[in-house]
């Protein structure tokens, strides 16, 4: 199970018990635990009469409410059962707003370790064990971008039309509605993205959120991935997004003082690979080329600094009070100047 449960259960309202032993057919009781970790969708434990299974439901207070979107993760879900992608495999979906106070989807409770900032107990205590993780995660990575997306149903799943044309413009204006502090190189980056895109891309599926806790690997003592979580994101675009994301994460080339420390912390252990080792690893998986690899990281940071940018805006406010929030106060300008020193643009 991805992170840990909190001691106490939450109530099952009646409306829910009665759709969930319908939809599941489990007869139950019900008892839902809230689950540990995580910023955007709330995760919960669902235990029946006889197995379990993760509920998902939109966050109280969503920045974007339509990167929330259960039917959407449900559709994905359904999608990849079979392939060679490893995902949960989805129960059911409710948009009905009356049975839970708002849309939810129930699916597959699937046993592993979502990893950052420390190694499991039950992984081989050596040297080669944190490059082993890296290559779970980005073999994980590769099969999800090589999967035939219009052939199992996502013909209509994103816009991919134009993708990377949309990007700069898109999180520019996300980032001013709640825009409230000078961020240095945010608009010197955004210039520079335009400048260098790539002229074309092959579409493919973008988890649109991938880094380490949210691909599960495999209880030890064997390190392999058992599932990529947390969908909401997904869509049909440029799936080097996703890698750009993961190692500009990755690495022990990072600065003294790296942005969104807890991510991927265990990457800069001793024994772990190099970013370059992983995305030739990723290039020959998957077949895509990695000639603009700079470009995506940079794009990668600078969206995420976008993004979040908005929790820290919520955070002083007094809207949203929370530890993660808080460190946003510093996290979003290192995401920039990270992203700056990938672009070349950092004047250190």
């Amino acid at each position: 199970m991805p992170d840990s449960a909190c001691d106490s259960p939450t109530v099952v309202p009646e409306a829910l018990a009665s759709w969930l032993s319908s939809a599941l057919s489990d007869p139950g009781p019900f008892d839902l635990v809230p689950l540990t970790g995580g910023n955007s969708n709330e995760t919960l434990i669902l235990t029946g009469r006889d197995r379990r299974w993760i509920m998902r439901r939109p966050p109280a207070a969503a920045i974007a409410p339509s990167a929330h979107n259960m039917e959407r993760e449900h559709q994905i879900l359904v999608a990849l059962a079979g392939t060679e992608v490893p995902a949960p495999g989805p129960a059911a979906v409710c948009s009905d707003p009356a049975v839970a106070g708002g849309p939810f989807l129930v699916m597959e409770a699937v046993d592993g370790h979502a990893i950052t900032d420390r190694v499991p107990a039950d992984y081989p205590d050596e040297p080669g064990t944190v490059a082993a993780i890296g290559v779970a995660a980005i073999d994980a990575l590769a099969a999800l971008h090589a999967a035939p997306w219009a052939e199992i149903g996502l013909e209509g799943f994103g816009r991919h039309e134009g993708f990377l044309d949309r990007q700069v413009g898109r999180w520019s204006s996300q980032l001013e509605r709640y825009r409230h502090r000078p961020l240095p190189y945010f608009d010197e980056i955004a210039g520079w993205l335009e400048a260098h895109r790539p002229a074309t891309f092959a579409p493919g599926i973008m988890h649109g959120d991938f880094h380490l806790d949210n691909v599960l690997l495999t209880p030890g003592p064997q390190i392999a991935p058992a599932a990529i979580i947390d969908w909401e994101m997904a869509t049909i675009g440029d799936p080097l997004l996703d890698l750009g994301l993961f190692l500009a994460f990755w690495g022990s080339d990072r600065p003294e003082q790296p942005a969104m420390p807890h991510v991927q912390a265990v990457s800069r252990l001793p024994g772990t690979c190099s970013r370059e080792h992983l995305a030739a690893r990723y290039a020959a998986r998957s077949e895509r080329s990695i000639d603009d690899l700079p470009w995506y990281m940079t794009l990668a940071f600078w969206k995420l600094a976008s993004i979040v940018e908005g929790a820290y805006a919520q955070y002083v406010d007094g809207r949203l009070d929370t530890p993660y929030a808080a460190r946003l106060e510093h996290d979003v300008p290192r995401l920039l100047r990270e992203a700056a020193g990938f672009a070349g643009l950092d004047r250190g």
